[in-house]
């Protein structure tokens, strides 16, 4: 079975516990590399463990960050693929933290604003995008609270 075919025969539920179990094991190969990388010119042992780390995690990455690979998710969004919209729509809702994932975050959500979506995947995108705004409007009045204050 094919990544995409797994995507195509999860339900929500399973695909959003999906990209939370992946974010964790992105953090535990960043992380390794982390460890390893204070030590990589102790020895050259210590500089093979921290090659490895940044070779597994490099490795992995992809297919970890997103259902399907993150390096196609926003063509096959784009096109209309079913699969990784609702995958998409499960990341953006999650929130999944790990190496990036902000970023994506941002480059996920206009594909979503521009993607054929169902009634109900559009009310639960209203439901990010409406939190998304709330939590920009909290950031900014803190900051405007801190430059007053000084």
């Amino acid at each position: 079975m094919s990544p995409h075919q797994r995507i195509a025969a999860m339900d929500t539920k399973a695909l959003r516990a999906l990209i939370m179990a992946n974010a964790d094991e992105i953090q535990k190969l960043h992380g390794r590399i982390h460890e390893t990388v204070r030590h990589r010119y102790k020895s050259p042992e210590q500089t093979d463990q921290w090659k490895t780390a940044c070779k597994e995690f490099r490795s992995r990455y992809d297919r970890l960050a997103f259902p399907g690979g993150y390096s196609t998710a926003k063509a096959r969004i784009a096109s209309g693929n079913t699969e990784a919209i609702e995958a998409a729509l499960c990341f953006v809702e999650c929130r999944p933290y790990f190496f990036r994932s902000g970023y994506m975050f941002k480059e996920l959500l206009p594909k979503l604003k521009r993607a054929d979506l169902t009634v109900e995947q559009r009310g639960r995108l209203d439901k990010v995008v409406s939190a998304y705004a709330k939590w920009r409007a909290d950031k900014n009045a803190g900051r405007l609270r801190d430059s007053r204050s000084s």
